[in-house]
């Protein structure tokens, strides 16, 4: 269901950005973050999981996991290039077990069912309200949540800070954000997840959260 968010995502990541992160996705796989994630997924031990990936772009995680541990994937995502750029590689793979969806994830929430694993991959800094997305996430979460976000460092904030001061000049209304990592771990403790792993790039930080 198309909405004020999805307009804003399809200005920002549009199709030519989408076949562009397919290329280099073909060439050389997954991003070193995304690789993070995959492996944490993968610890966790299932058999024929379930899969939420939320803002999933090309749909990256589920192409990988369905090769192994996963049975059954749903992707959302605001951007309808990235989405059509998804289905178009799924169907290439043969990954017939996906369901797609055009939405900003916290309209539609509510409406889908749980699964195993739920995953988050650099998608928590496009959010301004991030704690409605990682409630709404937690509440899909059957086992897992593995997300990537920003690190709180000093050079990222000062980064931050000048690519939205530009995209205020171009009158662009996305913006890019640094939450608080300790708000995020508590929120995601007051719904039952805990932090089982962390792991660091000069960028980003991959967590694991797991059912108590």
């Amino acid at each position: 269901m198309p909405c004020n968010c999805c307009e804003m995502e399809n200005n920002t990541f549009g199709e030519e950005e989408a076949k562009a992160n397919l290329k280099e996705y073909r060439r050389r796989g997954p991003a070193k973050q995304t690789r993070l994630i995959l492996e944490a997924v993968r610890s966790l031990g299932l058999n024929h999981a379930t899969l939420l990936d939320v803002g999933g772009g090309i749909g990256t995680i589920h192409h990988e996991l369905m090769k192994d541990i996963a049975s059954e994937a749903i992707h959302v995502d605001a951007s309808s290039a990235y989405l059509k750029i998804a289905m178009d590689e799924a169907k290439r793979l043969g990954h017939s077990e996906v369901k797609f969806i055009h939405a900003d994830f916290t309209d539609v929430a509510d409406d889908l069912p749980q699964v195993d694993v739920v995953t988050l991959d650099r998608v928590v800094c496009c959010y301004p309200n991030f704690r409605e997305l990682l409630k709404a996430a937690s509440l899909k979460s059957r086992t897992a949540i593995v997300l990537t976000y920003p690190r709180e460092t000093w050079y990222l904030k000062m980064g931050f800070a000048i690519a939205n001061f530009f995209q205020k000049l171009k009158k662009d209304p996305f913006r890019i954000f640094i939450h608080p990592i300790e708000e995020m771990e508590l929120l995601l403790n007051g719904e039952g997840l805990r932090r089982v792993s962390t792991r660091r790039l000069f960028v980003w930080e991959m967590s694991l959260y797991q059912r108590s």
